[in-house]
């Protein structure tokens, strides 16, 4: 198997374009999972805020099959979760889920993968991507560093979400109000864009202060 790249910094999290495009969740539940199922302890250790083997929040044991080769051999559980149709997704904020199409498209096509210590530690976390149905992109697939983790989790949402290179919004040519005119003799249509909603963006390259910690 190819050597799997560690993004340790936002910048890199950002060339890797993982859960950019609408209508993509890989970012919101990336960011889910930074502030609410792992925690650090004064060893940077990586500790469980979630409980993976019983299926909150629709995790489930990855089977790190050997004809695949998608993540690095270990003798630790591997267990997976972000796929929206798993019992026990509905636990995940309405933020993950919310641009879900239940269709076969991009809005479920992302997911988190951790190895697991014990029940209540996290030995090394990764981030990929279905490539079909069935298979994961192997190209697509990164480990998070502890020092990216601990980067996210200083951020607010909106923030994260800016400096990840999320597209969140609906492509442009779906965001128009149609307006038909009546008494015409021929009936037309204006149409007119919406403005889109100002973003809120905070404070930006704070996480530049933080410290690599892989």
């Amino acid at each position: 198997m190819r050597k799997l790249k560690t993004l340790n910094e936002m910048t890199q999290l950002r060339a890797s374009g993982f859960g950019q495009q609408w209508p993509r969740h890989g970012l919101k539940l990336l960011y889910w999972f930074a502030h609410d199922c792992v925690y650090f302890d004064t060893n940077n250790e990586m500790l469980a805020q979630c409980e993976p083997f019983s299926g909150d929040f629709g995790f489930h044991l990855f089977q790190n099959r050997s004809d695949e080769n998608l993540l690095p051999f270990s003798d630790l559980p591997y267990y997976e979760v972000g796929n929206l149709n798993s019992r026990g997704a509905n636990q995940l904020p309405h933020y993950v889920r919310k641009d879900y199409t239940g269709v076969h498209d991009d809005s479920n096509v992302d997911r988190i993968i951790v190895s697991v210590d014990d029940e209540e530690s996290f030995d090394k976390v990764y981030i990929t991507e279905h490539h079909d149905t069935s298979t994961f992109n192997h190209e697509r697939t990164y480990r998070i560093s502890r020092g990216l983790l601990i980067i996210i989790r200083n951020m607010d949402l909106d923030t994260f979400l800016e400096q990840a290179g999320s597209a969140s919004k609906r492509p442009n040519n779906q965001d128009y109000v149609v307006n038909i005119e009546s008494g015409a003799k021929n009936t037309g249509s204006n149409t007119k864009p919406t403005r889109p909603p100002e973003s809120r963006s905070g404070s930006r390259g704070f996480w530049e202060r933080f410290c690599t910690i892989l």
